[in-house]
């Protein structure tokens, strides 16, 4: 699923998004994103991390398919 199905944006708003149509899956690697429905643009590195460990879907979607990496013994 990708974000914008995830958080319900209107297709005028993910259109607009540099996460459409191939990044969507990994919207947090991408600046200048379109956050929360196109409320929010996150066009630095700083507000873009503090924003996505708050939001549901990095939260619903890096957990489940990019789990942290095991620490070397």
């Amino acid at each position: 699923m990708d974000c914008w199905e995830f958080m319900k944006c209107p297709s005028e708003t993910y259109s607009r998004c540099p996460a459409y149509p191939n990044m969507g899956r990994e919207c947090w690697k991408t600046l200048n994103t379109l956050c929360d429905g196109g409320r929010l643009q996150m066009p630095s590195l700083a507000e873009k991390v503090a924003h996505c460990r708050g939001c549901g879907y990095f939260i619903e979607y890096a957990s489940r398919y990019h789990p942290p990496p095991v620490p070397y013994a």
